[in-house]
């Protein structure tokens, strides 16, 4: 016989822990009860068989408080009861998509609206399964594909390859910056300029948390560009607009701009790149279906890469 107390542990009711978790966020067992359409003393009751099962006060409701508060029970119960939930839904979540064999793809809306037809062909009846999972910022798409979140991604990035053991990494294609004016812009008339010729204008980037902001900023600092010439824009519209009604230079990619475009494109001497590639998570678990989706696509990828890379060749 073990020598460990035969107690069983408190079977405390799912439920009971919702209510918890909400009470103990608003600390108002009327706003708890409003926001779940039950009655106050359900709220009550519930909090009351915690409380029993654990053996412990979990709210502090003296009249002598200003407002009522977690006890330190109350707090571990919190902490536990967000993570247990957290990870209720997850299943949850993986669950239904097992079952409903949901396939996952990361995407950058300026570069995905360019490439993903391509990546995308025979999808077939599969495109009912798809989920796109868009992401403005190719870093916080990169750190997805890392943590497991998204099994596979294209995005932009500013060194050629990755040195990450995680990160399966397939080129589809390479970019210079170019900077873009307006058509009454002085420099309108220009087919290529190098820094110096530019030291004093004013420019226009993405803010920062883009891969374009990072590229550019190393740039200003090679061509010491004073950072009293540098204002931002958070989208990339915004920053188009702006360059098209200013005299300010926007800095950018071919791939933000888009195929059609009021901007002149004026080319520059000696230009930072802009990469693009298909980044897969070596060590994620996929399910079959997740696993033919990824194996499709890299497929695709790698009989698009030549196409690609030819039609960025210097004409």
């Amino acid at each position: 016989m073990n020598n460990y107390s035969q107690r069983s542990a408190p079977l405390m009711n799912l439920q009971d822990l919702t209510y918890f978790k909400y009470l103990a966020e608003s600390l108002s067992f009327t706003a708890t009860a409003e926001y779940f359409y039950v009655s106050q003393p359900s709220i009550s009751m519930a909090l009351k068989r915690l409380e029993d099962e654990l053996e412990a006060k979990l709210l502090d409701r003296r009249k002598s408080l200003r407002r009522m508060r977690l006890t330190p029970a109350g707090e571990v119960l919190y902490k536990g009861t967000t993570e247990v939930l957290n990870i209720l839904e997850t299943t949850q979540l993986n669950i239904k998509d097992a079952r409903l064999e949901t396939l996952y793809y990361g995407y950058l809306p300026t570069i995905g609206s360019r490439f993903l037809p391509e990546l995308l062909e025979g999808v077939g009846d599969k495109a009912k399964s798809l989920r796109l999972i868009e992401e403005e910022s190719s870093d916080a798409m990169y750190k997805m594909v890392q943590e497991e979140k998204v099994p596979l991604a294209i995005i932009g990035h500013d060194t050629e390859f990755f040195n990450d053991p995680v990160i399966d990494q397939i080129p589809i294609t390479v970019h210079d910056f170019s900077l873009w004016v307006s058509p009454t812009h002085p420099l309108a008339g220009r087919e290529e300029v190098c820094a110096e010729e530019v030291l004093n204008s004013v420019f226009i980037s993405l803010s920062e948390g883009y891969t374009h902001r990072r590229i550019f900023e190393q740039w200003t600092r090679e061509n010491k560009i004073p950072e009293t010439n540098i204002i931002s824009a958070k989208e990339i519209k915004t920053l188009q607009t702006i360059a098209q009604s200013t005299d300010f230079i926007a800095f950018m990619s071919e791939i933000l701009v888009g195929p059609v475009t009021p901007l002149v494109k004026v080319r520059l001497k000696n230009a930072p790149k802009f990469y693009i590639s298909l980044i897969i998570n070596n060590q994620r678990e996929n399910s079959l279906a997740q696993q033919e989706f990824n194996d499709h696509v890299i497929e695709l990828t790698r009989e698009k890469l030549t196409d690609h890379q030819m039609l960025n060749q210097p004409k």
